[in-house]
């Protein structure tokens, strides 16, 4: 009896080990190339695809105590997509908390006064090989002129800008959402409410006050992601 039981756990410790080394990204959406521009209004402009805004699709994938969320484009120039400027969202949602990452592929730290010490903290800064930050959203009035509540940023992560493959990845630590194996990511809603902003490309101007007509490309995250063990 004790031979079947040290053989059952051998194959179920096995089974895990193959589990995970077998692990591949995760397609969550995809989008057809040849779209960006004026989203709301379904025209492509020229030039928007080889300025690193045409979306095409996007992946997850565990890498140990990681997630690297991958975001692919139908082509980018050479310093990845166009900086300062336009900025990448990506609303997810987990355990019923909503969270979006905030990507730029250069950006020059300035003070934000609507975000207190988070905003305060990269005066001065400059990030050359791109900038990604999580944050989170608490449902809360409007501030002054914005139209919806206000993200608050709760890291800064690593993440790299890959031109050759007109992608992007941003790795996000699994502690920094509290999020263990099993659990599930799915599309967030947040602040994205009223606009088809769920994963987006916006000038940077929109980011606090998204409407429709600011949305240069934009896909829909139509599989969720539960986190292998």
């Amino acid at each position: 009896m004790k031979q079947i039981l040290s053989l059952a756990l051998c194959v179920g410790l096995l089974a895990g080990l193959v589990t995970d080394a077998g692990a591949k990204p995760k397609t969550v959406f995809e989008d057809p190339s040849g779209d960006a521009g004026v989203a709301s209004q379904g025209a492509a402009v020229p030039g928007a695809d080889q300025a690193g805004f045409d979306l095409v699709s996007g992946t997850i994938d565990r890498k140990g105590k990681n997630l690297e969320f991958t975001v692919t484009h139908a082509a980018m120039p050479p310093s990845g997509s166009l900086p300062e400027g336009f900025r990448f969202l990506w609303h997810i949602n987990v355990a019923g908390k909503e969270y979006r990452f905030s990507v730029k592929s250069a950006d020059i730290g300035k003070p934000d006064p609507l975000s207190g010490p988070n905003g305060e903290e990269r005066v001065g800064q400059i990030y050359l090989d791109g900038q990604f930050r999580l944050e989170i959203w608490e449902d809360q009035p409007p501030i002054g002129v914005l139209t919806t509540p206000i993200y608050e940023t709760i890291a800064y992560l690593d993440g790299v800008f890959d031109p050759a493959s007109a992608s992007f990845t941003v790795i996000l630590p699994l502690k920094t959402i509290k999020a263990k194996p099993g659990k599930t990511i799915g599309a967030g809603t947040g602040a994205a409410a009223g606009t088809s902003c769920v994963i987006c490309w916006v000038p940077q101007y929109a980011e606090r006050s998204l409407t429709p007509h600011s949305i240069i490309d934009f896909a829909t995250m139509t599989t969720p992601y539960k986190i292998p063990r």
